[in-house]
């Protein structure tokens, strides 16, 4: 499960707009949300290894995480949600210490294209590359 809220701040003002123009107003994003069977893990992953930085924390059940300028808030499944499933992608220039720590965990890293792989610790998707790529 993926969630996608805007803050009502962002909401001041543009709600008259948006109610009077058939034309609609381009959302901004708060935060990616993951849902998570395996809290600890994966919040120790993106933290540990992806050094996100935590913003907010209610241990063991929710995290506020900012990941490479990008809002993600990382929660546990509380009534049997299914687990949320994306690919990431990040552009880091220098990728060794990533790369290098990641191969240490045993986690499997493959490359295709300008891309290097890798999934979380439930198997969502991240895509490494160099600098960011334009969709063609």
């Amino acid at each position: 499960m993926i969630s996608l809220t805007r803050m009502v701040s962002d909401l001041d003002g543009e709600q008259d707009v948006a109610l009077a123009s058939p034309v609609v107003a381009q959302p901004k994003c708060y935060a990616l949300t993951i849902f998570t069977q395996h809290y600890r893990e994966v919040r120790d992953f993106y933290v540990d290894i992806l050094n996100a930085h935590v913003v907010t924390e209610k241990p063991d059940r929710a995290c506020e995480l900012e990941l490479a300028g990008m809002p993600l808030c990382l929660r546990a499944t509380e009534h049997g949600e299914l687990v949320s499933y994306f690919h990431l992608h990040l552009a880091l220039k220098n990728q060794d210490a990533v790369l290098g720590e990641l191969r240490r965990r045993g986690i499997i890293v493959t490359s295709v294209g300008p891309f290097t792989n890798f999934r979380d610790p439930e198997g969502r998707v991240i895509k490494l590359t160099e600098e960011r790529l334009a969709i063609a």
